[in-house]
């Protein structure tokens, strides 16, 4: 048998009977939630787009034989999403019902197996029917299920019409491309050439090819690659990246006093240029042959001599993706110069996006250099002043990471050094933590105005703009896009709509956005209105929660005392936002069970301000849940009004 690649969907898998397996030289799963809900908003925007067939990448497989003889594919690559595709079927049934068992005479069988595993096959037994069951050894796996179905009743709270049409879509026309080995195939050179094929050729690379021809002179055309890739590298700081690549003493171009000014050097694209037209730049033409055969990214600077330069930084990652990074740019580039917006940012659409409103229009050599200029200092301003993943104590934090520059001397040679220091959990951060948590995870179009404003107004207080932005931008009734609605904020920054809090007098349920619970913990935090000690408020976290519990429940037991009626029981004082497996292991019990567990998990960090005020009460009841929420309401409304621009 020779190698053979063939399209599938989910549903000609079935049709024609395969069966998957795991390897056990294969780790298991190692998707946490963050992509799990990007595979998940991209199937949901193909499926609102109408795609006829939506791609999703390759799959390797190896055909092999079981135990009994039969016939089984090992997974090789691409196994996480193939896992979470099946994942889906047994977290949501629907079409995709078929996908999760294969007919085996009159018995049925798993689709995917575990060997050596029996828990997890187990687990998954349990979980396609709806019988519960802990899998304390592989909490990705739990978590990922969890982030499956609070997807499911997040869309079907909205848009219920929808969604059997999208797990229809997503079971007949997400379609893998998969590639099958033959059975005696050397295992170990597969893995040599899979783990050795070096990085692969990316949009985003294609799209550096295309807008860099633009610039006839080589020595220029290297000098914007270098800006150019060093932006590229997002899980890093470009200044990091651009001294890596280049070996220039990037702290020439930073001071302290600069940065207190709001004027940095460093942040300016053309003292940036300067500087690396000082360096010896080689004569060769960028071309996508060039990009193809050497990726710019791996190319290192010359060898490293005796430096009087240092840096050191924090190992990070960002909260969104280079191709994301280069749409934000490109929408305040078009702002600026009077071109229409684009009319949605989406990462798969990066080349169609750019080709349709960049290189069809502005495609001169004026238009490629002035955007790569606005990147870098887009770029610039994102490291310093957006979030990103920090690990901490092996936790991953949102926090944001300053630049200082120090020196110091020794066997008589100055030694400059610039370091990145996270700073404590302020305001700023945990505004961005309740943004990013709240809205789409795959586009954060808050961003766009966010960054548009720090660039044109260096030096401003950052906080209350971002304030703004929010309130105007998403506590109001507008039925607009979002990149309609972000698009008016760059025209103009401090733009003000008509702000709206009344959902929350609203008996919506578990149909309340979750918008308003993240914000809600946000203005608790920020006016400290459960008294937290400093500890405590230094501590909290904006963390992301997918579940709306009712606090008393929905369906009471009868030995429970502290519960509210019917008309009381879906309003938002009855209300909180929790993860999935909170509300699962709170499901129906007691009020008095809830509290005790809560005080119990909440002793060293406080998980829920809204929770806190709740179960600070011994009992519950109508009065006590519509006067939490009336005081809740109040509190909202407070903070829109004190924070409304005069």
């Amino acid at each position: 048998m020779s190698v053979h690649s063939e399209l599938k969907a989910l549903s000609d898998i079935v049709t024609d009977g395969m069966r998957f397996c795991v390897p056990i030289y294969q780790r298991l799963y190692v998707w946490d939630t963050d992509q799990v809900r990007t595979l998940l908003e991209d199937l949901w925007t193909a499926f609102e787009t109408d795609k006829g067939i939506y791609y999703l990448g390759g799959t390797l497989v190896v055909k092999s034989r079981d135990e009994r003889g039969e016939e089984i594919y090992d997974l090789i690559d691409g196994q996480q999403r193939f896992t979470t595709l099946w994942m889906m079927a047994v977290a949501w049934h629907g079409a995709m019902e078929p996908f999760v068992f294969r007919r085996q005479g009159r018995t049925f069988e798993q689709r995917m197996e575990f060997p050596i595993r029996p828990e997890v096959r187990d687990y998954f037994s349990r979980q396609a029917a709806d019988t519960g069951g802990e899998l304390g050894r592989h909490p990705l796996i739990v978590d990922a299920l969890e982030r499956l179905r609070s997807f499911k009743s997040e869309r079907t709270a909205v848009a219920s019409d929808k969604w059997d049409r999208f797990v229809e879509f997503v079971y007949t026309k997400v379609t893998l491309l998969l590639t099958t080995v033959p059975r005696h195939t050397d295992l170990n050179k597969l893995f040599e050439v899979i783990n050795n094929r070096g990085i692969q050729l990316q949009h985003h690379d294609i799209l550096k090819a295309k807008l860099l021809a633009r610039i006839g002179d080589a020595k220029t055309r290297k000098r914007y690659a270098k800006l150019w890739d060093a932006c590229a590298e997002m899980d890093g700081f470009v200044e990091r990246n651009l001294r890596r690549m280049t070996h220039v003493k990037v702290t020439d171009l930073y001071t302290k006093d600069e940065e207190g000014g709001g004027v940095e050097l460093l942040a300016n694209a053309e003292r940036v240029l300067a500087l690396l037209e000082d360096q010896e730049v080689d004569e060769f033409a960028l071309t996508l042959d060039t990009i193809l055969s050497e990726p710019a990214y791996n190319r290192e600077g010359p060898p490293e001599d005796e430096e009087d330069e240092e840096y050191e930084a924090r190992d990070v990652r960002s909260i969104i993706g280079f191709p994301l990074l280069l749409q934000h740019t490109l929408r305040i580039w078009l702002q600026r110069r009077g071109h229409a917006d684009l009319p949605k940012i989406l990462e798969k659409e990066l080349l169609t996006l750019f080709a349709e409103h960049f290189l069809a229009r502005c495609n001169s050599e004026t238009d490629v250099t002035s955007f790569v200029e606005l990147l870098w200092e887009i770029r610039y301003l994102f490291d310093k002043h957006i979030i990103k993943w920090v690990t901490l104590d092996e936790e991953e934090q949102h926090l944001i990471c300053a630049l200082y520059r120090s020196s110091s001397t020794s066997r008589g040679k100055t030694y400059y050094s610039l370091q990145r220091r996270h700073g404590p959990n302020d305001g700023f951060s945990l505004l961005q933590s309740m943004l990013y948590h709240s809205q789409q995870i795959t586009t954060h179009y808050w961003l766009t105005p966010l960054l548009s404003y720090l660039h044109q107004f260096p030096g401003a207080a950052p906080l209350p703009y971002l304030q703004h932005l929010d309130n105007h931008l998403l506590s109001v009734a507008d039925d607009r896009t979002l990149a309609e609605r972000t698009r008016a904020f760059l025209d103009q920054p401090w733009l003000e709509g008509k702000l709206d809090c009344a959902i929350l007098t609203e008996p919506l349920g578990v149909a309340f956005p979750h918008y308003w619970f993240y914000k809600l913990e946000f203005i608790l935090w920020l006016t400290n209105y459960p008294g937290l000690t400093e500890d405590q408020r230094g501590a909290f976290r904006i963390t992301a929660k997918n579940s709306v519990e009712h606090v008393s429940p929905q369906t009471p037991l009868k030995v429970d005392k502290n519960t509210v009626s019917g008309t009381v029981r879906d309003q938002f004082g009855n209300l909180a936002l929790v993860s999935r497996s909170i509300n699962s292991e709170y499901s129906n019990l007691p009020f008095v069970e809830k509290r005790t567990r809560f005080l119990n998990r909440n002793t060293t960090r406080i998980d829920s301000l809204k929770s806190v005020l709740i179960y600070r009460h011994e009992m519950w009841n109508n009065a006590l849940a519509l006067e939490h929420q009336r005081q809740m309401i109040s509190v909202v409304k407070d903070y829109l009004q004190r924070t409304q621009r005069i």
